[in-house]
């Protein structure tokens, strides 16, 4: 679920630059046409994104766990009425 959460993330992301750097590469007059080249402020952005979003996920998972508890309780050998610990089969 994480490595697919963040192929989503960057492929979202992939698309906003897409749209943002090609509209900036074009302006209206032909003499100002370059490539955009992003500066160590946007950079850091798009690690920042990242961190917040890993941050985020990590505290979800901390606060609800992907597996629920009632599940892993019937798979314990005490949740079975039968079970006496003293005794050998």
């Amino acid at each position: 679920m994480f490595i697919i959460c963040m192929f989503v993330n960057v492929g979202m992301w992939f698309e906003r630059f897409v749209i943002i750097a090609t509209s900036l590469a074009q302006d209206f007059l032909p003499s100002s046409w370059r490539h955009y080249h992003p500066s160590w402020v946007e950079v850091f952005t798009f690690v920042g994104t990242f961190g917040i979003f890993l941050s985020l996920f990590l505290l979800f998972v901390r606060f609800l766990p992907m597996i629920a508890m009632s599940e892993v309780k019937l798979v314990t050998p005490q949740a079975d009425p039968h079970y006496h610990p003293e005794s050998k089969h």
